[in-house]
């Protein structure tokens, strides 16, 4: 068997098999067409999305949504995994950008995917061929079961439970995409070579506002609070990270950004940003959020003990690369235990965020 691989940042080891592990990320690294007017890039599954960004800034556009890791994940692996990350409350998640995927089957056959007419589908459908087979499998049983998977599947932003059986046929059944159902599909379905991928124009006014905490359990429990602000993204970094950030050479580039406030201890702070090309509109809502973040301060509520105002390109790039430094930072605590990465992608409503961190802590506690 061969089992591709793009960037390895994934933590539960999904191409470590017993076949042969195809690395993407050397050879496959072509960009291969762009078209601005119509708003798509066709690339190599290989590509780092970070270099994709560089390729894409020039016409002014940029492929959401943003990872943590960024700068070594490839674009096989987030269509694989249907990544997911900052800005995906607006800009949604891979498999809402990916209009069509070059792929390989088992027999070597080549599958080109697309949206398309069900109509178009049934016909191919009845292709005496490997291709024909699987629009006949997934159209049969995706029509058949349509209620169960409308009933039974979580109602979540991504598909991490099962392949997206939902997004297969649109609302009205009148259209069919396979694409949907391979991205996050792991490898599991077909190797992924190429992909052609909706690119979206860069916001002209990015603001922060990067809020402070007297705890890390306080910025969970405001984070539903923060999502109601029509914000793009909102980023939790714990008291752990922070003091890790603390003592590198990154927190020189960001102290001034993020100022500890007189006789209290910050243990928690939530990045929240807001972007578009409306500036006024972008002001208006970063005032509202202030005001609504000084009367918290001033009842004393919510654990909200300072925040600070970034529109400063510049300045924001900077507390975003001290974000991205938080798996690192991690990793370079100091003595000899040292954190074990094993947890990956997990999806809580944002409600329910702050109750689940306690409870997973107290789990992990319970087994040192």
């Amino acid at each position: 068997s061969l089992t591709p691989r793009g960037g390895g940042t994934g933590t539960n080891g999904q191409a470590l098999t017993e076949g042969i592990v195809v690395d993407l990320s050397r050879y496959m690294k072509r960009i291969i067409e762009i078209n601005p007017e119509q708003r798509w890039v066709k690339v190599e599954a290989g590509v780092i999305k970070d270099e994709l960004n560089l390729f894409l800034k020039p016409y002014g556009f940029f492929f959401a949504p943003e990872l943590s890791t960024s700068n070594r994940a490839t674009l096989g692996g987030m269509i694989n995994t249907d990544a997911s990350g900052q800005g995906s409350m607006v800009y949604g998640k891979t498999s809402d950008h990916v209009l069509g995927v070059r792929a390989v089957l088992l027999g070597g056959e080549l599958l080109e995917t697309r949206a398309m007419g069900s109509a178009l589908a049934e016909t191919i459908a009845k292709e005496d061929s490997a291709v024909g087979r699987i629009y006949q499998t997934v159209l049969s049983r995706c029509k058949a079961q349509r209620q169960l998977i409308l009933e039974k599947f979580p109602k979540l932003n991504r598909f991490l439970t099962g392949y997206d059986l939902r997004h297969v046929f649109s609302d009205d059944m009148k259209h069919f995409d396979l694409t949907r159902i391979l991205t996050g599909s792991e490898g599991t379905l077909a190797f992924i070579t190429e992909a052609t991928l909706d690119i979206t124009p860069i916001p002209k006014q990015r603001s922060l506002v990067n809020v402070k905490y007297d705890s890390f359990d306080s910025a969970l429990r405001n984070a539903p609070f923060l999502v109601k602000a029509k914000a793009l993204s909102v980023e939790t970094v714990d008291s752990k990270v922070l003091n890790l950030a603390r003592e590198d050479i990154v927190w020189h580039s960001v102290n001034a950004l993020i100022t500890d406030v007189p006789d209290k201890d910050m243990q928690g702070l939530n990045i929240v940003e807001f972007a578009g090309d409306d500036k006024t509109l972008i002001a208006s809502q970063v005032e509202d959020l202030c005001q609504r973040l000084d009367k918290l301060m001033k009842n004393g509520e919510g654990g909200v003990i300072g925040y600070q105002v970034c529109d400063n390109l510049a300045d924001i790039n900077r507390i975003y690369a001290m974000r991205k430094k938080a798996v690192g930072l991690l990793g370079n605590a100091k003595g000899h235990a040292k954190p074990i990465p094993f947890v990956e992608d997990t999806c809580v409503p944002p409600e329910h965020l702050a109750d689940y961190i306690t409870e997973f802590r107290a789990l992990l506690d319970s087994y040192q």
